[in-house]
């Protein structure tokens, strides 16, 4: 299970004040949400691939909780990755966690059935 000290070992930083180990705590329940919500019962799934994937969309929503879109520090401005506001699982992410998922413009799976020829009908 993942916990806010593991989102605190990914920032590099202690976290300490309880209100802000509650709402870290939030956020991871909301990505285990998300993450079932789509591939289901989180104890079948790798749980390495699933604490990396909790505490990465955690950590970057950590990073900017008000979901800030720039910066700006003097006359030089910054954009902010989207991700970062909201709780968010990456494409690369969701595929750790479900690697038989594949993703693409188009899906194309090769097959080919012979037309059936009755030899008897002969040519029209």
């Amino acid at each position: 299970m993942t916990t806010y000290s593991d989102v605190a070992v990914a920032l590099g930083r202690p976290i300490t004040d309880t209100n802000e180990q509650a709402q870290i705590d939030w956020w991871i329940s909301s990505a285990e949400l998300q993450i079932k919500a789509r591939l289901g019962d989180l104890a079948l799934l790798d749980q390495d691939a699933l604490k990396f994937v909790v505490v990465e969309a955690v950590a970057a929503k950590a990073q900017n909780p008000e979901g800030a879109m720039s910066e700006t520090v003097d006359d030089y401005t910054y954009r902010l990755p989207a991700e970062s506001r909201r709780v968010t699982i990456l494409d690369e992410w969701w595929r750790l966690l479900d690697p038989t998922v594949t993703t693409g413009a188009y899906s194309v799976r090769p097959g080919f059935e012979p037309d059936a020829v009755d030899p008897l009908a002969g040519w029209a």
